[in-house]
C-alpha cells in the first residue's frame, strides 16, 4: 500500500446489508460505475482488523469497511459551514452547496465529514442523516452515541420534519398540492437515478407536499415537505409534475446533460440551460423532539446568496413587467 494512500472508513447500514461489496460500494460512493466498484474493492478494501476483501464479499449491518485509495487531485469545494445550533448533545450545521457530506469517487479532503473533523478535533462528531453534494442547508450531528442513536431513530421513523426550498421551472399554478407517486431506481445506465413507477412494479411509497411561496417570472420558489425519505424524491417529484428544479442536470435536461456534465464543470452553453451550477434546493428547516432534552427545537438555514440573487432577478422582471402592463393599460 502506498505511504501517501488515504484511508476512508465506511460503517454499513441496515439498508444494504446482505449486498455485495461491490454493489455496495458503488452505491456509498455516488456515480461510481460497478465494474469501477469491483476494482476498487479488488485492490483496496480491507476489514477494520486489515484483512484484505473481495468483490464477492457480502457486507454486514454495522461492518467497518476500510477503504485505502492512491491520493488523487481533488476538484475544489467550499468549505466554510455555518454554525445553526450547538449544546452538549448535538450540533446544526449549515452546509453550502458543493461540499460533499462523504468521501466519494472524487473528493476525500474536501467533504463535510472532514471539515468537521478539523472543527471539532478532540471529539467524536456523527452525521445523523446526508444531503446531496449539491443541496444547501441544515445538517444534524450528534456528539454522544445515544444522541446519535435517536437522532438516527427518529429520522428512520420519521419524527424529525424537514422542509425544503426549492426553485422550479415554470409558474406551479396550485397553491398547494401533495404528490404521492411511487418510485424506485431506474435500473438504466445511469446507477443513481430514480424514476416513478407504480407499485405493482417495484415502485416504493413516496409522498411529497408542495406549497408555493412565491411566483416569479417562469420560475416558482416553492416549500417541499417529504413525508418519505426516498433517493432523489423531492427532484424526481417536483419533475414528475412538470417543474423541475432549476439547475438539475439529472432530471431537468435529459441523460446527455447528466453525461456531459459527468465530464467536467458545464460549459457555456450548458449554463443556458442550467441557468445555476447547481440543482436548486435548500434543506431550510427541521423540527424535532430534542434526542436528550425532549425539548421541542426548530432549526433553520436562510436562502444562500446562490438562490437569493436568482429570486431577487426574476422577481425585479416580474415587477418590470408589471409596470409596463400597467404603462400600456393607461
Amino acid at each position: 500500500m502506498p505511504e501517501d494512500a488515504l484511508c476512508s472508513i465506511f460503517e454499513v447500514r441496515s439498508d444494504r446489508a446482505g449486498m455485495r461489496l461491490d454493489r455496495w460500494l458503488s452505491l456509498e460512493l455516488t456515480r461510481l460505475t460497478r465494474s469501477r466498484a469491483q476494482e476498487i474493492v479488488s485492490h483496496f478494501a480491507f476489514t477494520a482488523q486489515g484483512i484484505a476483501l473481495g468483490p464477492s464479499h457480502r457486507v454486514r449491518v454495522g461492518e467497518v469497511i476500510a477503504l485505502y485509495r492512491p491520493r488523487w487531485e481533488e476538484p475544489p469545494a467550499p468549505r466554510e459551514i455555518g454554525l445553526l445550533y450547538i449544546d452538549d448533545h448535538m450540533i446544526a450545521v449549515d452546509k453550502p452547496a458543493g461540499l460533499p457530506v462523504h468521501p466519494s469517487a472524487k473528493f476525500h479532503h474536501n467533504t463535510l465529514t472532514s471539515v468537521l473533523t478539523e472543527r471539532f478535533p478532540d471529539e467524536r462528531v456523527v452525521l445523523a442523516h446526508r444531503i446531496d453534494r449539491e443541496t444547501s442547508g441544515v445538517i444534524l450531528l450528534a456528539r454522544s452515541r445515544e444522541a446519535e442513536r435517536r437522532l438516527k431513530q427518529d429520522f428512520a421513523e420519521r419524527k424529525i420534519q424537514k422542509t425544503y426550498y426549492a426553485l422550479v421551472h415554470g409558474v406551479v399554478a396550485q397553491d398547494h398540492q401533495t404528490i404521492d407517486a411511487p418510485m424506485c431506481l431506474h435500473g438504466g445506465d445511469i446507477g443513481v437515478k430514480m424514476v416513478v413507477r407504480p407499485v405493482t412494479r417495484g415502485g416504493m411509497q413516496s409522498v411529497t407536499r408542495v406549497d408555493v411561496l412565491e411566483r416569479l417570472e417562469g420560475f416558482t420558489l416553492v416549500a417541499a415537505h417529504p413525508e418519505t425519505g426516498r433517493q432523489h424524491q423531492i427532484r424526481v417529484h417536483l419533475a414528475y409534475v412538470g417543474h423541475p428544479l432549476v439547475g438539475d442536470k439529472l432530471y431537468a435536461h435529459g441523460d446527455e446533460m447528466f453525461l456531459a456534465c459527468l465530464e467536467g464543470p458545464a460549459d457555456e452553453e450548458r449554463m443556458k440551460k442550467l441557468l445555476l451550477d447547481r440543482h436548486a434546493l435548500h434543506a431550510a428547516s427541521v423540527s424535532l423532539t430534542h434526542p436528550i432534552e425532549k425539548n421541542p427545537l426548530s432549526i433553520s438555514a436562510p436562502l444562500p446568496p446562490d438562490l437569493r440573487a436568482f429570486c431577487d432577478e426574476h422577481r425585479a422582471m416580474t415587477s418590470t413587467d408589471s409596470r409596463n402592463g400597467d404603462t400600456q393599460t393607461s
